[in-house]
């Protein structure tokens, strides 16, 4: 007999829909004649004729008891079976849908979807799309023409909580919606979408099916043979279905490639519990697309989920703050003439910010930069900072936190910041409070003024006028400040760092806390634009170099050491270095005690006081070197002193 022949009579013998419904009560348990008429309602005679049927073409076998069994032939064809009873179920949809573009192993496993559900409409389709997303709690991958624009909204909370995203999309970009018909906030979360590096993106030259799954459902659309996708199709949850997706998935990515957006080599999966949690999440690499669309999201999302977030390339972050909460390393990839390659800016921003700083502005998108989360340790490095609005870095709360290697600068600090009595206030790096692990600013460089000649920053109008101040209301000159520590608990180091043309304080710690030990050597400050005289206990002053207060508030002073610093300032009545205690002293605030001042070199071009102390005991004040023009002047009997030897003003009270 031929293949043909034993086929056709298989065929013949498994058509009769009594002896096909044996063949599955024996799948599931051996069976006795008397046992197979009693389930199916049969007699005993017709019982014995079906299995002595399927026993002549090799289906079943009696066993010595009595009970017959599916041979191993039979359990083989029963498998195919189902198949056909999947596909001849749904033959309508399989008669305007393909699969001849699915690999052979899955089509010769499409039985595998029996337990699934036919959706003829797209939106219950589309629903149900919604509906997996909102579910997910650990991953969801798609195989997608375009994202579907109904579960956007459920796809950023899906990665607000940690889902993993695997997504593959044609080589010419997934398809998205008309901008025109959508509100703002609906098209900025498709953007995020298709951007964020929560999404691991690969490629295929065409998708030839709609895949969208998680770790408990899915859903697949197969393409009409014209190849386009009508989105009607098949959704399960059983475990076999949701086995035969994950495969095909699996297969597909295997195949696909990487997208450029994220270097494949470097991208560790996002993690699947709340960013709050701490754990070990990886490296990843984010290319910048100076977008300010797109690329705060992306940083975001990489400082919010993964443990090494490396920067390439250039990066607009519009009006917004990126907000790291928890512990993360943050560098730039690459250096070139000792400038950071990566480059991060913000864009649309306007001028002036009424207002004074404080804690009602920390959210509220006036830093580039925000650290701010309970007990996180946060290393920033080896990026170009630019065209920030205020607060370039801002430290706000943590337990340890690293500035290295940044490179910090406005073309003119003119027309930006926070405008106030003070002046317009603009701010490099500051640590506002906390930090109990201790906080390191070392090998930084600030520029306020690159261009301070033509781009017109305010000079001292009556160039030889001692007694010259600007109006601050009209914005005659912007009060900068270049390395700012406020409220340390911790030991903070400021180091190597070099501070150009900040005009108001280029390094300062002020009301800082008894277990704070701050040390500040071996920076070099440069002002060479002129200041604005800023606040009313120090307008004698028109900037200072380096500048360290005691507490305002009850309370011991810290300790701090000011060594091997060179400070450089060119303008009229500059001070050099300032050591002061309360400025508004209550009654329990100590001075400073305890502290060093030595070995640091000065030069004031046209200054006002090489070292100025007030209301400090016990501070040692050796080995400076102070030089510059010998001038007097009038203002508060200020004196500069000229030389080689320790110079300074004290006043005690």
């Amino acid at each position: 007999m031929s293949g043909l022949e034993r086929l056709c009579d298989l065929l013949f013998e498994v058509s009769n829909e009594d002896r096909l419904r044996i063949l599955l009560q024996l799948e599931e348990r051996a069976m006795r004649v008397t046992d197979i008429s009693r389930e199916l309602g049969l007699s005993i005679q017709e019982s014995s004729r079906h299995v002595s049927r399927l026993g002549e073409v090799g289906l079943t076998r009696k066993d010595v008891e009595g009970f017959y069994r599916l041979t191993p032939y039979g359990v083989l064809i029963l498998e195919n079976l189902r198949e056909l009873e999947f596909t001849s179920k749904h033959s309508e949809y399989f008669s305007k849908h393909t699969i001849e573009r699915l690999p052979k192993e899955f089509v010769k496993r499409i039985g595998d979807l029996a337990d699934s559900k036919y959706t003829h409409n797209m939106m219950d389709f589309l629903q149900s799309i919604e509906k997996i997303t909102r579910n997910a709690e650990e991953k969801i991958w798609l195989y997608v023409d375009r994202y579907p624009v109904n579960s956007i909204v459920f796809i950023n909370e899906a990665l607000d909580r940690g889902v993993e995203f695997k997504c593959i999309e044609p080589v010419e970009g997934i398809i998205g919606p008309n901008p025109s018909i959508y509100e703002p906030k609906e098209m900025e979360g498709f953007r995020r979408a298709g951007t964020t590096p929560l999404v691991e993106h690969r490629t295929k030259e065409k998708v030839d099916a709609f895949l969208f799954l998680s770790e408990d459902e899915c859903a697949l659309a197969l393409p009409t043979p014209d190849g386009e996708l009508d989105y009607r199709g098949f959704t399960a949850e059983d475990e076999r279905s949701l086995k035969w997706c994950m495969d095909l998935f699996q297969h597909y990515w295997e195949t696909a490639e990487p997208r450029v957006y994220i270097s494949p080599m470097e991208y560790v999966q996002p993690r699947r519990v709340s960013v709050l949690e701490a754990e070990t999440c990886g490296r990843i690499i984010v290319e910048g697309r100076d977008d300010s669309s797109i690329d705060h999201q992306a940083i975001q999302d990489a400082v919010d989920n993964f443990d090494e977030v490396v920067l390439r390339g250039a990066f607009n972050i519009g009006l917004s703050a990126v907000v790291i909460s928890r512990s993360v390393v943050i560098r730039g990839e690459g250096r070139e003439d000792d400038v950071p390659l990566t480059k991060v800016y913000k864009s649309g921003w306007a001028f002036p910010f009424y207002g004074a700083p404080g804690r009602a502005h920390l959210q509220q998108r006036r830093h580039a930069f925000l650290v701010n989360g309970e007990g996180i340790d946060v290393t920033i490095e080896n990026i170009h900072f630019t065209d920030f609005d205020y607060t370039c870095l801002d430290g706000h709360n943590g337990n340890s936190m690293t500035i290295r290697n940044n490179r910090i600068t406005l073309e003119t600090g003119l027309g930006r910041g926070v405008s106030s009595s003070t002046g317009d206030q603009v701010i490099g790096i500051m640590q506002f409070a906390g930090f109990p692990g201790g906080v390191r600013i070392e090998g930084n460089y600030l520029d306020f003024a690159l261009y301070y000649g033509p781009s017109g920053i305010i000079s001292r109008w009556g160039a030889d006028d001692p007694n010259y101040r600007p109006d601050l209301t009209k914005h005659n000159c912007y009060a900068g400040f270049g390395i700012d520590i406020y409220h340390a608990c911790g030991k903070v180091v400021i180091e190597n760092n070099i501070v150009r043309n900040v005009n108001t304080r280029a390094i300062v710690a002020a009301d800082n806390k008894g277990s704070a030990h701050i040390q500040i050597r071996n920076n070099t400050v440069i002002s060479e634009v002129y200041g604005p005289y800023w606040g009313p206990r120090t307008s004698h002053f028109a900037g200072v170099g380096i500048s360290a207060r005691s507490p305002t508030t009850v309370g011991p002073a810290p300790r701090i050491e000011i060594t091997g610093n060179t400070v450089r300032c060119d303008k009229v009545n500059y001070c050099g270095i300032r050591i002061a205690g309360p400025g508004f002293r209550p009654e329990g605030a100590d001075k400073l005690t305890d502290g060093i001042v030595k070995n640091n070199r000065i030069h004031l071009e046209d200054g006002s006081i090489g070292i100025f102390t007030e209301s400090c005991d016990n501070f040692e004040i050796a080995s400076n070197t102070l030089t510059g023009d010998s001038q007097q002047h009038s203002h508060r009997e200020s004196i500069l002193r000229c030389g080689t030897l320790p110079c300074y003003r004290s006043e005690t009270n």
